[in-house]
């Protein structure tokens, strides 16, 4: 065995084991034995790179180029040096020189795609970490940064299933988890996204701001009992938590149980910032003390704030219902249709303030609306009765 020979074996014996150091000595007397051999200088430039030194590595990289411009490799990892110095425009100038001769090199594709990436480019990137994916589709890492690029650039469906390949590949990655359950929760899946936040809560119980996303993914999906499980879990990881203490005394509150929601209404009164949130905690309060004219206001003003949310329309178009304000009651209860078409008691009191305002046909087509929604609803079937004589 030649003198470069044993020195080559030896380095990357050591290199197997990350014995960086000891393998970049033996690179080394490797490419002294034999200075123009292309494998000592890539492998030496390896262990550069490995070590930290990636201004030697890429004098090393680069030598093994001009040696051998056919090797693929060299031209990735001279990429990834120049980037990690740095020179970014480089990196992907070289990248770009690797695929040119290895268009599926995985390693280049993800490389490109991180430093596109870091430039801002992220179509560019996502471009680059989907043609990574088509050369080998079971990369979880990939399938997670593809997630990323997909979701910025609003591609939300698609974002969904490169997560959902992630979490396929890598079960109870906690950033995955999150990141999937956040992308379901903008398109509106409340509870697919409470059953992946389910997950990640599974692997992190104690952390209140977690338990509360939970809470409220469960709260949005219809899952009362669960939510208010969740709200109680949230509560107690963080009793200082002003937001788990309003969304835990609001439910409460909505459920007649006002000594127990009170405290947790005026600890969330003293501690949340100006928002609808405050203004809901405040409103109920207020409904609490029978000040109704302030309930009113705020709740308005908690509505105006945040268009879609439930935890206001519902109160404050109950409160105009028992004021008498027929109109707007009516308007109240139709904003909540739209936001939830599935939402039965709006379509019931739409039928109800259709008929006080002498409007039979659109109360027939409410209650008809709501019956359909619920087949067992005694009240409506009566209602529906009634109205067709």
């Amino acid at each position: 065995m030649g003198e470069l020979q044993e020195h080559l074996n030896v380095g990357l014996a050591l290199a197997m084991s990350r014995r960086w150091d000891e393998a970049a000595r033996e690179f080394a007397l490797a490419a002294q034995a034999e200075p123009e051999d292309a494998e000592a200088r890539f492998q030496l430039g390896k262990a550069l790179q490995a070590l930290g030194r990636h201004a030697e590595a890429e004098a090393e990289l680069k030598l093994c180029c001009r040696m051998d411009a056919s090797r693929v490799e060299a031209r990735v990892r001279l990429g990834m040096v120049l980037g990690l110095q740095g020179r970014r425009d480089e990196g992907v100038a070289a990248l770009k020189e690797a695929l040119a001769k290895d268009s599926g090199n995985v390693l280049a594709l993800n490389t490109l795609g991180d430093f596109q990436m870091a430039l801002g480019e992220m179509d560019a990137a996502a471009k680059s970490w989907e043609r990574s994916l088509a050369s080998q589709m079971n990369q979880a890492e990939t399938a997670f940064k593809l997630g990323f690029a997909l979701e910025a650039l609003g591609r939300l469906e698609d974002a969904v299933a490169r997560y959902q390949v992630a979490r396929q590949l890598t079960p109870g990655r906690l950033p995955v988890l999150l990141a999937l359950g956040g992308a379901l929760e903008r398109l509106g899946r409340p509870l697919q996204a409470a059953g992946v936040l389910g997950e990640a809560v599974a692997l992190r119980s104690e952390d209140a701001a977690l338990l509360l996303r939970w809470a409220l993914a469960l709260d949005a999906a219809g899952e009362g009992e669960a939510a208010e499980a969740a709200l109680r879990q949230a509560h107690q990881a963080d009793p200082s938590a002003a937001l788990a203490a309003a969304r835990l005394g609001l439910l409460l509150s909505g459920r007649g149980q006002a000594a127990e929601a009170r405290p947790l209404l005026e600890q969330a009164a003293a501690r949340l910032p100006d928002g609808a949130d405050l203004w809901l905690v405040k409103a109920a309060l207020a409904q609490a003390d029978s000040r109704t004219d302030e309930a009113l206001a705020l709740l308005r003003k908690a509505a105006e704030a945040d268009p879609t949310r439930l935890a206001a329309w519902e109160p404050l178009a109950a409160l105009l219902y028992r004021r008498g304000d027929l109109p707007g009651a009516q308007q109240a209860y139709q904003r909540l249709a739209e936001i939830k078409p599935g939402h039965v008691d709006a379509h019931v009191r739409l039928g109800s303030l259709h008929l006080k305002l002498g409007r039979k046909d659109m109360a027939q087509a409410a209650w008809e609306h709501a019956l359909a929604l619920d087949p067992n609803n005694a009240i409506v079937r009566k209602n529906l009765s009634v109205l067709r004589g």
